[in-house]
Formats: C-alpha cells, structure tokens, sequence
C-alpha cells in the first residue's frame, strides 16, 4: 500500500458509510421485527430490488470488515486471512449473535444467506484457480531429493498422528455422514497440510525469499498440498461413493481428469496461446474463456463426486500465469476475487465457526488440544530429514516453523470437510483456530530462532 494512512482512513470512511447505511435503512423500518424473519418461521417472498440492496449491504459489511480485519493483522506482522477470519467470527455466533443477536439477524437474514454461501463457494472456487496457476511444475527440478523427502515427512507424520486421534475423536468431532475410516483420513489430511499461498506471504515479510531456507520452504508445502488434495479426495469419495468399487472409480475419473488436463488441455491451449498471442482478441472473450475453463472444470469434478475446488486447482493448471494470451486476464479475474468474492468465503468461515461450542464443553477443549500438540509435533517431523540433509539446526527448525503453516490451505479442506457432513460443529471450530494459530506462530518463531531479515537481504540460509 503505498500509503498506509490514506488505507487505513478509506477503511474507516467505508466503516462509518456503512454504518450510516444501516442507521437510514433502520429509521426505514428494514430491522423492525416484521421484516425479517424470526427464529424457525421460513420466510416470506422478498421483493427483488430489497433483496438486492440486502445483499448488497451484506456483502459490503464483510468486505470492509475483512479488509479492515486483515490490514489489521498484516500491520501486526500476521497474514491478513487471520484477520479476515476473525472479522468472521466476530459477525457469527462466536460474538455478534450471542451479544446483538437482533442486528446480525438484520445483517444476515434467512433470504440473504443462500446468496452469501454462492459468493463464498465461488471465492473458493476462484481462489483455487489462483493458486494452481502460480504452481510451477518445473520449479521442483533440482531439489526432488530432498523436497521429497521433507514432504513425505511432513505429510505422513502428522497424518499418522491425526488418523491415531481421530478414533478416540470420531464420538465428539465426526459429522453425520462420516463412517470412522473417511473421518480418520479427514483428520489426518487436515493436520497434514501447509498453506502454500499463505506460506509464501510471510518468507517474502520474513525477507527469506531466494534463500534455501526460503526456497526448500515453497517447494515442498507446494507438494505437501497436492498430496493434502489427492488424500482429501479419497476422503471424499469414501463419504459419497457406495463401497470399495465406488470410492475407485471416483479416484480413477478424478486422476483421469487430472491427466487429461495437464497432459492435453494444458499443451492445447498453450499453443493456440501462442499462435493468437498478438490477435485482436477482445477482452471479453478471453473472461469469458477462462470463466467457461473454471466453472467447467469445477462442475466436472463436483460430479465425479469430489468438490469443485479440484476443477478450480486444474483450471489454474490448464492457464497458469505466464499464459501468453490468457494470463492476464486470469491475473486480474484473480484480483477481482481477492478483492470482493474470497474475504466473503474467509469471513463465512468464521460465521459458521461457534465458538460457545468448545468453551462450554471441556472434552471439545482438551480434543482440539490434542490436535494442535499433534499438529506442531507432525510439522516438526521435517528437521531430521533437513538436518541430514545438512541444514544447520537453526534453519531445520525454521523449514518445520514454515511447514507449520496451515491458514488458507486448511481452512479450505475444514470447509469442505463441514459441508460434505465429515466432521461437526465442534471439529470445524476447534480446527480452524488450530489453523489460525499456527499461521500466526511462523512469524514469532522465525523471529524467536533469528532467521528474519530485511526483505532486501541476501544470503542462503
């Protein structure tokens, strides 16, 4: 931001506009107890234009909250999702429920929440497209060693952890429609994870970007996620498959979706890329092309039974980001997300999450601690393997530090994981502040183990 006083002062006029917004729709009689719905009666017709302009008043809130909640945080040295989580959990029933249970009623009545949700799963999906087309296959040359054996490691052993405490979990954390076996490799897949995106941001803030450190870092949460996404996979094709020969089948056109995306589409439309690269293609078109690539995709892989989220991942596959004709568009497409549709589906993260749940019930306490001792303990798995692999002490720490990064990456898998019926109320809660924590560690522990630089700092840790 080039300046930070005039960001911060814009986020505070748009709090104060929308505050006044609200004051003029209520001396419009828009929060009276007529109109809006009360707890268990289903909703009248809306008319079009009001439901609009509560939708549009909805959307705005979470926006210029999370963008306020996230500049917040990033001030603070943390990454701006915590901040947008958190701006969640303030609107949802960890909060504003229990204190003005009126008002969030009026923010986010029964007629609006479809709307968000769609806004939400399509940030996600967006979201996913971003994230598959900074994946760089090829950066992985060079280093397959050593990457792959600190993702093995820092995949299967907070898997094995989380697949050990799912059992003993499954009575007080499983879903309705969770069987032991899909809750178990839920559970395991969760705490296995590292939030690649979010994991970037902070080697850049911690100036670590170009070191080995720094560079072994992404390339292995890089695989670490793939591998999070195939073992989600199977989780999810246990729930909706019916027996063995189903969940195979599910697995089978999801791996020939994937091939068929890297391996024909991809090549495909580089070369007409290419071969266009300097027409006249007017920008339209080309949205239109690569909205048609992410909703396709996603559609495809929702019906094979997965979740879209893959579709939107090989979306990003097929246009990565120096997509000579197509990139971008896909740049911006992704700008636009960030900016208005992904702080929605961040901050409905936190207006699910309950935060009464855990603290009203000790055995919900005591399992999500549980879960955050075996998920830093599994992150630390990492520094055997680095220091073998001659990293001194210091920096083995840091890539286990890093790896332990969970943020945008498992707050996706816990989202899914809630709405397929894998996990409750209670395990999204307590998961995703074991997410948001160990986000917010990587920063304080890099400083604690003194591997923070200045950003324009050189060297190869």
């Amino acid at each position: 931001m080039a300046s930070p006083g005039r960001g911060l002062a814009a986020g505070l006029g748009a709090i104060v506009a929308s505050a006044a917004a609200v004051l003029i729709l209520y001396a419009l009689g828009w929060f009276s107890p007529a109109s809006h719905v009360a707890h268990g009666t289903p909703a009248p017709a809306a008319d079009p234009v009001q439901l609009l302009g509560r939708i549009t008043l909805a959307i705005g809130t979470v926006c210029v909250l999370a963008s306020l909640a996230g500049e917040l945080f990033r001030r603070i040295g943390q990454p701006p999702v915590a901040g947008e989580i958190t701006a969640g959990l303030i609107l949802g029933p960890s909060l504003l429920s229990t204190l003005v249970p009126g008002l969030r009623a009026a923010l986010f009545p029964a007629a609006v929440m479809p709307y968000i949700n769609v806004a939400a799963q399509a940030g996600l999906v967006v979201f996913m497209f971003t994230v598959g087309a900074e994946f760089d296959p090829a950066s992985l040359r060079g280093q397959r060693s050593a990457i792959g054996a600190i993702s093995a490691a820092t995949m299967a052993v907070p898997f094995a952890l989380g697949v050990a405490l799912a059992v003993p979990l499954f009575g007080r954390f499983a879903g309705p429609a969770a069987a032991t076996l899909p809750f178990a490799v839920f559970i395991g897949t969760a705490l296995s994870v590292t939030a690649f995106p979010v994991l970037a941001r902070i080697i850049r803030d911690a100036g670590l970007t170009g070191t080995r450190l720094g560079t072994l870092a992404q390339l292995s949460a890089a695989v670490t996620d793939v591998l999070a996404w195939f073992a989600l996979a199977v989780a999810l094709a246990m729930i909706h498959a019916q027996g063995p020969a189903g969940v195979l089948r599910v697995v089978a056109l999801t791996a020939l979706v994937a091939i068929a995306c890297v391996a024909v589409l991809r090549p495909l439309i580089r070369a007409l890329s290419e071969r266009y690269a300097h027409a006249a293609v007017p920008q339209a078109v080309r949205f239109l092309v690569v909205a048609g690539i992410i909703v396709g995709l996603g559609v495809a892989t929702d019906k094979i039974g997965v979740h879209a989220i893959f579709g939107g991942f090989l979306a990003g596959l097929v246009l990565p980001a120096d997509n000579p004709l197509f990139g971008t568009t896909a740049r911006r497409t992704g700008e636009l997300n960030n900016a208005l549709l992904a702080p929605v589906f961040f901050v409905s993260v936190g207006l699910q999450a309950d935060a009464r749940v855990a603290v009203a019930h000790p055995a919900v306490l005591a399992g999500g601690a549980l879960l955050l001792v075996a998920a830093v303990a599994g992150k630390l798995g990492a520094v055997p393997l680095a220091r073998a692999s001659g990293m001194p002490l210091r920096s083995s720490l840091g890539l286990g530090v890093l790896m332990n990064a969970r943020g945008v990456t498992e707050i996706v898998v816990l989202s899914i994981g809630l709405s397929a019926g894998v996990i409750n109320v209670a395990a999204f809660t307590v998961l995703v502040f074991i997410a948001v924590l160990t986000t917010c560690m990587a920063m304080p522990a890099l400083r604690l183990l003194g591997l923070t630089r200045h950003p324009e700092g050189h060297g190869k840790d």
